[in-house]
């Protein structure tokens, strides 16, 4: 009996994962055809199109877990938001304190790397400069804003209750992984965050936190990538 239960729980896991994937995938591709109709209408030129596609696909994600709790989950939409841990519950001042603790964790972590990479006359190098080469400045703007809420949203408020704090964290770091950073350092440091947050996230039953930590480390690497 207790094996069949166990089957079941995967099951219904798969199920639920295979009718976000097509919620995604459903509304990325609307998206991804929309922007493509524009472009090929001559409204918008070929920089903006390769990054606006770039919008049209990690924007969905976010979308899709509302539309999941929504329409699948049956969930009312301020109930949906509180699952998700848009919750001020203890104090707004006490989440944004918390984001910048966590902010200050990470930072420290990355000053320390770039005191260790010095002293051992390692460089550590990413493609992060490449990846935003002739970017526009909305793009920016849109990485150190918007995509943080995106990406909370989708690793600490739905993936933290469904698959732990570590799992999610990998998942995360592995979403990191596409920078290709000297010994993976991109990778380490996005699941260390990950940790941190999904822990924060789970204690305090708020998204806030991890939002207003994680716009604070990508507002840094914009600036710096302006620098």
């Amino acid at each position: 009996m207790p094996k069949a239960t166990k089957k079941a729980s995967l099951a219904d896991n798969l199920i639920r994962a295979g009718v976000f994937l097509l919620i995604y995938v459903v509304i990325s591709s609307v998206l991804e055809g929309v922007v493509y109709l524009v472009y090929s209408a001559g409204y918008i030129g070929y920089n903006n199109f390769t990054f606006i596609s770039d919008v049209a696909t990690l924007i969905p994600l976010s979308i899709a877990v509302f539309a999941y709790a929504i329409f699948y989950k049956k969930m009312k939409p301020r109930k949906a938001l509180t699952s998700l841990g848009f919750s001020a519950k203890g104090g707004i001042i006490n989440k944004i304190v918390l984001g910048v603790v966590i902010f200050l964790v990470i930072f420290v972590l990355e000053l320390v790397i770039s005191l260790i990479s010095v002293a051992a006359n390692v460089s550590i190098n990413t493609n992060v400069g490449t990846v935003f080469a002739g970017a526009p400045i909305w793009f920016y703007i849109f990485s150190a804003t918007i995509e943080p809420i995106n990406e909370e949203i989708l690793f600490r408020g739905f993936l933290v209750p469904r698959l732990g704090i570590i799992a999610s964290a990998v998942i995360f770091g592995l979403a990191h992984y596409s920078y290709y950073s000297t010994f993976g350092v991109e990778v380490i440091a996005a699941f260390i965050f990950g940790t941190i947050a999904g822990y924060v996230f789970r204690k305090t039953k708020s998204i806030y936190p991890g939002i207003v930590a994680h716009i604070l480390v990508n507002t840094i690497a914009v600036i710096s990538l302006i620098g």
